[in-house]
């Protein structure tokens, strides 16, 4: 599905991945397993960073913690053009599926 769009919510164990047009949503689903639940988590990381890899705008959204960690792994440089892309980050709880979509929609540029 060739997906302008992505909204990523991450914990440290899982991130769930949608990425929308217009029309049409996929998600996909990347979990951390064994050591990737580690302090270094590149592993992880860079899977769920390949998920995104052609989307023109995205969000990220979760617990603080992990997603700091996320968000510091995406700024300093290891996602290169996709750093530049991300248009919101966002602490917050698990939300349910669609309240992400909906609020990902409203965000300009995701």
């Amino acid at each position: 599905m060739n997906s302008p769009h992505a909204a990523v919510w991450l914990n440290a164990d899982e991130a769930h991945i949608f990425r929308f047009s217009a029309g049409e949503v996929e998600k996909c689903d990347v979990r951390a397993t064994g050591n990737e639940r580690a302090p270094d988590r590149c592993v992880y990381f860079e899977a769920i960073l390949a998920e995104l890899s052609d989307v023109e705008g995205w969000m990220m959204a979760g617990p603080a913690g992990p997603l700091r960690d996320f968000e510091k792994y995406v700024r300093i440089g290891h996602a290169g053009q996709l750093g530049r892309k991300l248009v919101g980050v966002e602490a917050t709880d698990r939300p349910r599926d669609g309240e992400l979509l909906r609020h990902a929609r409203r965000r300009p540029g995701s």
